[in-house]
């Protein structure tokens, strides 16, 4: 944790000369005044970096060093404020100033004169409190590096530094298990031996046959269930078990290999000899190898031992097991297991076994309920039922257990010593800052449902993603998280219904969160108002607090030191909590989560939260957001998505230059933006943007060329003269090369001109397009002439369009949706693309047709040589298009691709169903 800390104080350092340099000549003086302070703080912070590692090691056993990093913490975040202060005071001067030359310039030249000369002496004023802070911080440290000296840390440059004290060892495995031992593995041991006999080879060795999932979860003794099955023993020449673990040392892997395959010692010690001995042993041998506990990712490594297992008899197989997916794919693996939880009954029986062990069935009726709830607590994690049965097996009253039952499983010693080991291995692989990333998510309560943009954005916040790029934090963030991901730290992963490999949401397995809680139990916490107040020590001690809503008198006011706090989740809380006292105090504050509060407004005082980078009013009962909010030059993330009745934004939110998530989706009563929305240069995320004469006006947006994602205009009003074609041509969407995804929305708009929708061109990459309630008569060009990267495809309530734009020409479009065009009588060739193109709709996978009520006619295409129509067609759907009489023949029949038919309430359709028996899957209501 320190680690991570004290770096982002040193890159902070690291940046500030320069960006004086950058700055006016008193702020230049200034720094130089302080610059031997900087230098002293960033020479101090190396060297204690350069202990760290094996700080945290020794941490575990040393109380005297436990204290002393906690102090590092401490000042570590300090340190990090006072930089922040400074940075923000820098910044908010520049905007003073650049304020200052617009609002001067058509005042006389007198004026001009006297208003820097304010600005420079509230600066120098600013500027003395800076130096003194960081004077101040730079004695703390220097006390902090004496007390290091002590503890005589192993120094390293590259971390992985080892210690005696080193409690979190890694453990050596065999392939024996008692099977009588093990519960509720039965299906997922059947699975993977199918796998393991069926038949089937590749070119480049035997096939490699994966288990993954997080740490304890039962991969080792699935793998020894499988090594120890008779089926296996009898159709394998040679079966070896190896214990991979960390490092990844491919000689002494290469060296047990040939000894389980001689049966003997091996004295040879040169790569090479070894992997030719293991070629002659296994050559024209079916052989079936286990690499337990796998997790370098290095392929360099795995490519000679995988080559020198290719003479082996077709049928070999290798069974890998690891906590990360990018272990598997590195392998090269041709089938993943991904091994889950246990059921409750299975995890009943592997504690109970251990608890009730030579205890007398009187013993067991009393304390089965608890042990029951106790067993709920893990969650189906078979190492935890295990380490709590051992436990409680020498607990021998009621009350023994029920203290278990009520403590959290990171606050009982005897559980983290015997269980935590198991996850700190793949915590302590990974690099300082994932570490921080997956602490921090202790703040989250159990069983949280994650959205990973609003976690990226958090972290954001914090600062964990402060020395990436600008441009590319967001990209980093989601690498973070996936890692995280892959190695089994989250679960119960939900994938975006458009593109399903990105990951939208997740959990943390309670066992994993309290594993975090234990990491961070110094920094986060999540409580409810009635523990509080027997928990006041601890809230009292942390930086991140997630405070659930409670009918409690107990209040963060009342029990928390809100001066130190940087993040606070007071979702749901009622508005007689969240008191102007609170605001006030929160100095420190980044992250504010005020998700589906009741508060209607937000108190003034929110504008001297200068630190605040997240701020979360998601689904609260906010109305108007105040003026002083724009006082928040660092706000990078503002989330209003379900805020029903807001009905404005502040008038001056341009002054928020640094905000990248201005997030309004269902915000129904927003009817406008203000003029300077158009200064947000650095946003990313609009969800919804209202177009409206003399409310908001699409030129706004012009200037917003970071957007990106999703992105949902709604036009509330005509926009039908010459000025609407200007703003339209401002709006510059083309140049918005980020957006993936584009709403436009004309519901409330029964007028826009064709020049205007013309000018609305989307840009290249665009992905996902939806059109909704336009009232003209006929689509834009661009629709089939600049979206040649479009996969979705959706037009609804158009319904004055008489015909459709030639669709077919779009060279990548998957799926189509057409519905509500009332207009709409025929359905020509010029659909397909005709003339001007050799195929229709080459990649359409889904074509859906619904409430075109006045559709009778769907010309079938002509023979014609070398066109073919919609090829990869796999889902054709018809619905309530009352009039419809026929479906062309060269779609029915000539599209082998087609599988699924569904046809409801079209009763004037008639088909000879009898002809299309090759279509496996026909849905209709049609009575045929």
């Amino acid at each position: 944790m320190a680690e991570v800390l004290v770096s982002i104080v040193l890159d902070q350092l690291g940046t500030f000369i320069v960006e004086q340099v950058k700055g006016q000549v008193q702020e230049l003086r200034m720094a130089i005044g302080i610059k031997k302070e900087i230098q002293s703080l960033s020479l101090k912070l190396k060297m204690i970096r350069e202990a760290l590692d094996d700080a945290e090691r020794k941490r575990v056993k040393d109380k005297n060093v436990k204290h002393w990093l906690e102090v590092l913490e401490v000042f570590s975040y300090d340190a990090d404020t006072v930089l922040d202060e400074w940075r923000t005071r820098i910044l908010q001067q520049e905007i003073e100033r650049n304020e200052a030359a617009v609002a001067s310039i058509p005042r006389k030249k007198v004026s001009c004169f006297i208003l820097p000369s304010c600005f420079t002496f509230k600066k120098l004023e600013v500027n003395r409190d800076i130096v003194r802070k960081i004077k101040e911080l730079d004695v703390k440290l220097e006390e902090i590096v004496r007390e290091k000296e002590q503890f005589n840390f192993v120094v390293t440059t590259t971390g992985g530094g080892v210690s005696d004290q080193d409690v979190f060892r890694r453990f050596m495995t065999t392939g024996i298990v008692d099977e009588s031992e093990v519960h509720g593995r039965d299906s997922d041991k059947e699975v993977v031996i199918r796998k393991i006999l069926e038949s089937g080879d590749q070119e480049n060795g035997p096939l490699v046959i994966s288990v993954v999932g997080t740490g304890g979860i039962g991969k080792t003794t699935l793998a020894q269930l499988a090594y120890g099955d008779k089926r296996l023993r009898g159709h394998f020449d040679e079966r070896i078990w190896i214990c991979v673990s960390d490092p990844f040392d491919e000689v002494k892997i290469a060296k047990a290999i040939l000894e389980a395959l001689t049966k003997s010692s091996q004295n040879l010690s040169q790569f090479h000899m070894l992997l030719e001995r293991i070629q002659e042993r296994i050559s024209k041998k079916r052989f079936f190898l286990v690499l337990d506990d796998v997790w370098s990712e290095d392929y360099s490594k795995w490519e000679p031992l995988k080559n020198s297992l290719k003479n082996g008899a077709p049928g070999s197989r290798i069974l890998v097991t690891s906590r990360s997916e990018r272990v598997v794919g590195m392998m090269d693996s041709s089938y993943m297991h991904r091994l889950g939880q246990i059921s409750d009954s299975d995890c009943w029986s592997l504690f109970s076994r251990i608890a009730f062990s030579g205890r007398t069935n009187e013993d067991r009726e009393n304390l089965e309920d608890i042990g029951r709830r106790i067993v709920r607590k893990c969650k189906g994690l078979p190492l935890a039922a295990k380490t709590m049965g051992s436990l409680l097996r020498f607990k021998v009253t009621e009350q023994e257990w029920q203290t278990v039952l009520d403590n959290q499983i990171w606050q009982l010693e005897e559980v983290a010593i015997d269980l935590f080991p198991h996850l700190y291995l793949s915590y302590d692989d990974l690099p300082p800052i994932l570490k921080r990333c997956f602490s921090y998510c202790a703040i989250f309560p159990k069983d949280t449902v994650i959205n990973v943009d609003r976690l990226i954005r958090i972290w954001m916040a914090q600062g964990y993603l402060s020395t990436i790029e600008n441009n590319q934090q967001e990209a980093k963030g989601r690498e973070y998280f996936m890692n995280l991901a892959m190695r089994s730290f989250f679960h119960e992963l939900e994938t975006d219904d458009k593109n399903t490999s990105v990951i939208i949401s997740c959990k943390m397995h309670d066992v994993v969160h309290d594993f975090a809680q234990f990491l961070s139990r110094n920094d986060c916490y999540s409580i409810t108002g009635i523990e509080a107040t027997e928990n006041i020590e601890k809230v009292l001690s942390v930086y991140h607090l997630c405070w659930e809503r409670t009918d409690s008198t107990v209040t963060p006011v009342s029990v928390c030191d809100l001066g130190k706090i940087r993040s606070l989740f007071a979702a749901h809380l009622l508005s007689k909590d969240l008191t102007h006292d609170l605001f006030k105090g929160l100095k420190c504050l980044r992250v504010l989560n005020l998700h589906g509060c009741g508060m209607q407004e937000l108190p003034e005082e929110i504008g001297n939260l200068f630190h605040l980078r997240y701020i979360d009013l998601s689904s609260s009962q906010v109305q108007n957001l105040p003026e002083a909010i724009c006082r928040l030059c660092n706000l990078q993330t503002l989330d209003l998505q379900g805020c029903k009745h807001l009905s404005r934004l502040p008038q001056h939110i341009g002054k928020l230059i640094n905000l990248r998530h201005l997030i309004t989706t269902d915000t129904p009563k927003l009817e406008s933006f203000p003029q300077g929305i158009g200064n947000l240069t650095q946003l990313r995320t609009l969800s919804g943007f209202v177009v409206g004469k003399g409310l908001s006006k699409l030129g706004y947006i012009g200037k917003l060329n970071q957007l990106q994602g999703y992105v949902s205009i709604h036009v509330i009003d005509n926009l039908n003269d010459a000025e609407d074609v200007v703003e339209a041509q401002k709006a510059a969407l083309r140049s918005k090369t980020y957006i993936k995804e584009l709403r436009l929305n004309f519901y409330w708009a029964s007028e826009v001109r064709m020049d205007v929708m013309e000018a609305l061109i989307p840009p290249p990459n665009l992905r996902f397009l939806t059109i909704n309630g336009y009232r003209g008569t006929q689509f834009p060009t661009w629709i089939t002439l600049s979206l040649n990267n479009l996969r979705v495809l959706t037009l609804s309530e158009c319904f004055n369009c008489t015909f459709l734009p030639p669709l077919g020409k779009l060279p990548f479009l998957e799926i189509l949706w057409i519905r509500l065009m009332d207009e709409l009588k025929h359905v020509g060739n010029e659909f397909l693309g005709l003339p001007g193109t050799i195929e229709g709709f080459p990649k359409l996978k889904k074509l859906k047709f619904s409430y075109c009520s006045e559709w009778e006619e769907w010309t079938d295409l002509k023979p014609e040589i070398g066109f073919s129509v919609m090829p990869s067609l796999k889902e054709l759907e018809l619905n309530c298009c009352e009039k419809l009489t026929s479906l062309p023949y060269c779609l029915l029949h000539r599209v082998s691709s087609l599988k699924t038919l569904k046809i409801k309430m079209c009763p004037c359709l008639e088909l000879d169903w009898t002809e299309i028996t090759h279509i496996q899957n026909i849905e209709t209501d049609n009575g045929m």
